[in-house]
């Protein structure tokens, strides 16, 4: 209402003219307009931002948020802060540009290489695993199975425990298909019978990108999306490589109470292992309204609901769940729990509004964003009560 009162009271304005002032007079009125709007959304923010902190502090000084947070509005950043510690016995304080280890929000990653493949015709979505790996002992399986959670195979982590003795050894992603074919673990059901979150699915496909590019899947993510995006502070981490996890951010499992161990399992990538920066997930978020990567056209299916069963805002796409609970706007969003990180990216298409939160201590604080994400979703920003 503001903009628009403000716009006709410009337009009652305007005296009758020969053409050329009038052209002249207009041109100047739309500079204007285009200047009112900026304060407008200006203030709008600041009003955003103020709110945000309020929730925010309220949460470090109840739940004890430790974490980082990035939220934008119209692909603006309009808050952005840390708050706690990276490492808790030692007290350094986190910085807006820690790196986290982002959990399953890195599937996403793995889907976006799975689809440049399919883009330079490496594979299809409908491609069985056996053409990639013929040992694999579940003919029914494909890639877009895998995709969706809806392949029904055992969770690696339970399968291989037993068989793996020595925790400090760590398990690569071929090494895991390796015992997969040589074990042969019950399925928990038929291909494409249901949903069913798997985090095995996406160390296979982190795997098939292995087996097609020739090279490891942290290389592939590096040259084919980090690098060329200007990820500068992102990487896929693997203890088959380095022993030690990169930064400085320690993650706290209990609520700060337990610092979480560095076992075989970081070895595997797809499924977890991604290290990232707010920053350079806004970058991430902003180079997904566009073809930099993949086309949108490309994009876009990643983003449609995988299981018709499912209703509301728990469907899956490639990577993303999304939130159907509003048909007039596209949500799509993921969380991430692993070692000691939680984490949550969120992005409402429709609006140009995102939100990421990534957190280094396990307790309720994620759990508790229920106004910030009801804002990202409608694209309210400036509609949160403050206490």
């Amino acid at each position: 209402m503001i903009r628009k009162s403000l716009f006709f009271l410009l337009l009652l304005l305007v005296p009758l003219w020969s053409d050329a002032a009038l052209a002249k007079r207009i041109s100047s009125q739309g500079a204007i307009a285009t200047g009112v709007e900026h304060v407008y959304y200006r203030i709008k923010s600041k009003r955003s931002a103020e709110k945000l902190e309020h929730i925010f502090q309220k949460l470090r000084s109840t739940f004890g948020f430790n974490g980082v947070v990035l939220i934008t509005e119209k692909n603006h950043i309009i808050y952005k802060k840390a708050f706690g510690y990276a490492d808790l016995q030692k007290r350094d304080s986190l910085e807006v540009g820690s790196q986290f280890q982002l959990a399953s929000v890195s599937k996403q990653f793995t889907s976006m290489a799975i689809m440049m493949l399919q883009e330079r015709g490496l594979l299809k979505y409908d491609d069985k695993v056996t053409r990639f790996y013929p040992e694999f002992p579940y003919p029914d399986v494909s890639i877009r199975h895998l995709l969706t959670h809806r392949a029904g195979l055992a969770d690696y982590r339970w399968f291989i425990d037993p068989l793996w003795p020595d925790k400090n050894k760590a398990l690569s992603n071929q090494e895991m298909m390796r015992l997969f074919a040589m074990h042969k673990p019950d399925p928990y059901f038929q291909a494409g019978g249901h949903h069913s979150y798997s985090n095995t699915g996406y160390a296979i496909l982190a795997a098939i990108v292995e087996k097609i590019s020739g090279v490891t899947f942290t290389s592939f993510m590096r040259q084919a999306v980090f690098e060329p995006l200007g990820m500068t502070h992102t990487l896929i981490y693997s203890k088959c490589e380095n022993e030690c996890l990169p930064g400085n951010v320690c993650g706290y499992e209990r609520n700060g109470r337990w610092k979480a161990p560095n076992d075989c399992f970081n070895g595997i990538t797809g499924d977890k292992n991604v290290f990232s920066t707010v920053d350079d997930l806004y970058i991430w978020d902003q180079a997904l309204y566009g073809d930099k990567l993949v086309k949108q056209s490309t994009l876009s299916e990643a983003f449609q609901p995988g299981s018709p069963e499912l209703k509301g805002w728990r469907n899956y796409g490639f990577g993303w769940r999304i939130n159907r609970t509003n048909p007039e706007k596209q949500i799509v969003y993921h969380s991430g729990w692993w070692r000691g990180f939680r984490t949550f990216f969120m992005r409402n298409v429709t609006d140009q509004n995102s939100i990421i939160v990534l957190s280094n201590t396990v307790n309720y604080s994620i759990n508790s964003l229920g106004e910030v994400y009801a804002m990202v979703m409608n694209g309210e920003m400036d509609s949160l009560a403050v206490d």
